[in-house]
């Protein structure tokens, strides 16, 4: 790559370049000495957020030098039969049920998984397919660092061992992301503690894998909490409390909402903590940045001065979005590349996984793709981001409704939950009735015809093979159903025998008109019939719920 092609900034509108270029200040202080940038307030709002900037772009992407990734998920293995995945994982009432031994047999599965991961990235039996660079999934070893039934990774140390022999034998570069709960600035220190221990999990593991220095663990610094500086300085206070084998492999991104780059920068220097610069991120949040070229050399040296290879990531808002929710949602793939330096790793952060990389590929020759693996995008892509919202309110009652959530996707892969997913089961007659109706209009109809049969049947063959899990999914839903309607029985009988106790209550209240009999749950699986009363007093004001079960309004005791 050129100086030229290095230093080039394009604007954008969205993420279709346009023809303007944006001439950078000259970069003639390429030495060694730090660069500071001063750390100053600034007021993120959702206006601000929404203001347009310059995003930078490579002038010339087919001279790009540096290896591309993805992360978590690759999208063939995931949807083969059987899937290929790292990331299963459980609920902890089945780990109460079951014992700690079944979240091992998970985990180890899912260590098999990443081996199949990584041969594929490399490519086999005469096939390259020239990923050599990915993040593994946080979600390897469920439940690992909980604070009551955590357990040690080290049962798993010889299978760690093999998959971090073969990444290391191609050459591979394997990272990993905690999630954005691990906060070292939080105010509350059990997340505090909660943290570590998660830090801890992840470097052991890539310890135990045989990594080298450049697989390091990602974090966003956190919460600001209405004083950024306090928050820094208390991150700096923990992170000397981290162990060395985490504080080995710990980098901080910035981010679009609280921290930009300008506010890393500093503490990463101080801390000599490598700044991981999300390009995406700063096209939201800039900070204080006017010249984001001009502060290239001084993030790089973050990395070097520590003997790692620098790494970015590179992501695009979906096309059309316009809020600062819609913006942070990335794309499906990306159109562009960022003008990074010829030595570091870019990370795409893109809802097509290895398909985003194999598009960049395509799009600007960089490498082959085996046509064996490429799925070419279709479709428009628009700027809905699966009912995401940035109401307040609606994040609230997201609490309320963990249970629908819960069984919102069955698979237990929140990665990727594209799938599409039928809403009811359908009989088996019905799909044999189908079936044979279809192969008898096949023989009276004409070939245009046919080929609407042909498509009904492919359908009918794909309702067919999601029958199992959906019926999975209808009887774990009945369950907790019956469940919780004996909860609401129970409490329901609670009250009316302390209503009938309690003479007071007694008194003034007015004894139901009807009765009716309700059978209620007992220890021996048997049922007994108690009275409920099923109409309300008149001076009691009635409320009304939707029952689950077959949609009617009841009213609520």
């Amino acid at each position: 790559m050129g100086k030229k092609a290095a230093i080039t900034a394009v604007k954008l509108e969205s993420t279709v370049a346009a023809t303007t270029f944006v001439e950078p200040k000259n970069e003639e202080t390429k030495n060694e000495a730090k660069v500071i940038v001063k750390l100053e307030e600034e007021d993120l709002t959702e206006t601000a957020a929404v203001i347009e900037t310059p995003r930078y772009v490579h002038e010339n992407p087919r001279a790009f030098k540096g290896r591309l990734g993805y992360a978590c998920m690759n999208t063939i293995l995931r949807k083969q039969k059987p899937s290929v995945f790292s990331a299963r994982t459980c609920r902890l009432a089945t780990v109460a049920e079951k014992g700690i031994e079944v979240v091992k047999e998970i985990a180890l599965q899912n260590v098999a998984d990443m081996k199949t991961m990584i041969q594929w990235n490399e490519g086999k039996y005469g096939t390259d397919h020239n990923v050599r660079f990915m993040r593994l999934s946080s979600d390897m070893f469920p439940f690992a660092s909980h604070e009551k039934i955590g357990y040690e990774i080290d049962f798993a140390a010889k299978e760690l061992k093999e998959a971090g022999d073969l990444a290391n034998k191609y050459k591979h570069r394997l990272t990993m992301h905690p999630g954005q709960y691990n906060q070292l600035v939080s105010l509350n220190p059990k997340v505090v503690a909660n943290t570590t221990r998660e830090l801890y999990y992840h470097a052991h593991m890539l310890d135990l894998m045989g990594m080298d220095q450049d697989s390091v663990m990602i974090i966003h610094m956190g919460g600001v909490y209405g004083d950024r500086e306090s928050a820094l300085a208390r991150f700096e206070l923990e992170y000397q409390k981290l162990p060395d084998t985490v504080k080995r492999r710990l980098v901080l991104e910035n981010d679009e909402l609280g921290y930009s780059v300008s506010d890393l920068l500093p503490i990463c220097q101080k801390l000599q903590v490598p700044l991981v610069l999300d390009w995406h991120h700063h096209h939201i949040n800039p900070g204080n940045v006017t010249d984001l070229l001009s502060l290239l050399p001084a993030i790089n040296k973050t990395w070097t001065d520590k003997g790692i290879k620098p790494k970015q990531h590179y992501s695009e808002s979906r096309n059309g979005a316009v809020t600062q929710m819609e913006r942070r949602a990335h794309s499906d793939r990306v159109q562009n590349l960022p003008p990074t330096t010829d030595d570091v790793d870019l990370m795409i952060e893109a809802k097509d996984k290895e398909q985003a990389v194999f598009h960049l590929y395509k799009l600007f020759d960089l490498e082959t793709v085996d046509d064996d693996v490429w799925i070419p995008q279709t479709g428009i892509e628009t700027k809905q981001t699966n009912g995401r919202k940035s109401n307040k309110a609606i994040r609230k009652k997201a609490a309320e409704d963990a249970l629908k959530e819960e069984l919102k996707d069955e698979n237990g892969d929140d990665d990727y939950s594209e799938d599409v997913k039928p809403k009811r089961v359908r009989k088996a007659t019905t799909n044999k009735k189908a079936t044979s109706s279809a192969k008898k209009r096949k023989a009276d109809m004409g070939s245009d015809d046919q080929d609407e049969v042909k498509v009904e049947e492919e359908v009918t063959q794909v309702r067919q093979t999601t029958k199992r899990a959906t019926a999975a999914a209808l009887a774990k839903r009945k369950k907790i159903e019956e469940q919780v309607e004996a909860i609401e029985m129970a409490m329901e009988e609670k009250e009316n025998e302390s209503a009938q106790a309690d003479p007071d209550v007694s008194a003034n209240t007015a004894v139901p008109e009807k009765m009716t009999k309700r059978k209620k749950p007992t220890a021996n699986g048997k049922a007994t019939a108690v009275d409920l009363p099923v109409k309300a007093p008149p001076e009691v004001k009635v409320a009304t719920r939707r029952s689950r079960r077959n949609g009617k309004q009841a009213k609520a005791e």
